[in-house]
């Protein structure tokens, strides 16, 4: 019977019902959407850089004179040094020496800048898989990564010409294509790379003295990347509080995604609680709506106080009328959030997937739960006050 009067009095005031349950609506759906956005958004991005957050990638900072010449690069001794740091943490790693540096592509008629690398064959597999052909061998065979060949209308075959330093045109075959590593990639990046041997880099750039331009180290534990980076650091750049005599930069990889993953889990914290002031309105206003419906209905609770109905009962229906308002609109504002939310990602992201993991869909339970308890705290005080109302005066009201 209580649930009855309740819905029957939501429906004889249609009106003043849907007005509420709007402002429920747009605060759930403010809440879900940014919150599935959000989760969403860090998930496609840790998805795009997890793959590569097992690296550190080490360039050098210190100078070096070599015949009369001021380089920089790290030369088979520094290699030694630090690999023994390495060594020092683990010896479950990858440790990968390249040359690399920018160049300009001719493909046909057109011109394109790409990043060149050349290392050993052998080192390619370890920070790149190969979809298709074969490793680069000799002096004009090349790799490239997938989008730098599908933005250019490369194929197994293909031939570019890319100028030595002395402008002389070198002609190179691509021999193989490289799976895409994403543009956030925190190691080697295959989007715009064109990677051959060192006999075919140092045919066009000249090998700097013999001294390499990076070093990847990939761990097999990520966990252990701290721990090398802090060996490494000792050995390399000295006295911890000095950076004059540093001879090494280290991107971390695995601490740049921690960092990453904290800075999203704040934005996601701090969107939710802008969204949560809708909600707070939408509070306010139901408290309102149901004053007023007290109000109105004084000489009805009267009566039904008369008859023997419980203060429990009364209260229980109005609290039935701010529950039915909650849970009607987080399930609408939550359906919303459902189909704006991927709308939303695939504008920024391209892509969809991440709608799917636990981590976004758990915002659907969570809206409704948060629409149904805000009305239901928002019913508290019109409904204590409409079960204390006292019978006689209340019969007496009209």
């Amino acid at each position: 019977m209580v649930l009855s009067l309740a819905v029957r009095n939501l429906k004889l005031n249609k009106f003043r019902t849907i007005l509420s349950m709007i402002g429920i609506v747009i605060g759930v759906f403010a809440i879900c959407a940014m919150g599935m956005l959000s989760a969403g958004f860090t998930e496609e991005m840790n998805s795009m850089i997890s793959d590569t957050a097992d690296t550190l990638t080490i360039t050098p900072i210190g100078e070096t004179v070599i015949d009369g010449t001021t380089t920089t690069g790290f030369s088979t001794t520094d290699l030694r040094n630090i690999e023994a740091a390495v060594k020092s943490v683990t010896s479950d790693y990858d440790f990968i020496p390249m040359y690399s540096s920018s160049k300009y592509i001719y493909i046909g008629k057109e011109t394109t800048g790409a990043t060149i690398s050349g290392m050993d064959s052998s080192d390619i597999t370890k920070i790149a898989t190969l979809i298709d052909g074969t490793l680069p061998r000799g002096s004009t065979n090349v790799i490239v990564g997938e989008t730098f060949a599908e933005d250019n209308d490369l194929r197994i075959g293909s031939r570019m010409i890319i100028l030595d330093t002395t402008g002389q045109e070198v002609t190179c075959r691509v021999v193989g294509m490289m799976e895409d590593t994403g543009v956030m990639s925190l190691g080697f990046s295959t989007d715009n790379a064109v990677v051959g041997s060192i006999e075919w880099y140092t045919g066009l750039v000249g090998d700097n003295h013999g001294l390499y331009d990076k070093v990847i180290v990939k761990a097999y534990d990520p966990t252990e990347l701290s721990a090398i980076d802090a060996a490494i650091e000792e050995k390399m750049n000295g006295k911890e509080d000095k950076d004059s005599d540093d001879t090494v930069y280290i991107l971390n990889s695995y601490e740049i995604m921690a960092v990453f993953d904290d800075i999203m889990s704040m934005s996601s914290i701090f969107t939710t609680i802008i969204s949560g002031i809708s909600l707070l309105v939408a509070a306010v206003a139901i408290v309102n709506v149901m004053l007023m419906s007290v109000k109105e209905r004084t000489r009805e609770v009267g009566i039904l106080r008369s008859i023997g109905t419980y203060r429990s009962q009364i209260m229980l229906m109005f609290l039935y009328e701010a529950g039915l308002i909650g849970l009607i609109g987080a399930i609408a504002g939550t359906l919303l959030g459902l189909i704006a939310a991927p709308v939303l990602l695939m504008g920024m992201m391209g892509s969809i997937d991440a709608m799917f993991t636990p981590a976004v869909l758990i915002y659907v339970p969570i809206g409704i739960l948060i629409g149904l308890v805000v009305c239901l705290i928002s019913g508290l005080y019109p409904a204590w006050k409409a079960a204390n109302l006292n019978p006689v005066e209340a019969m007496s009201t009209d």
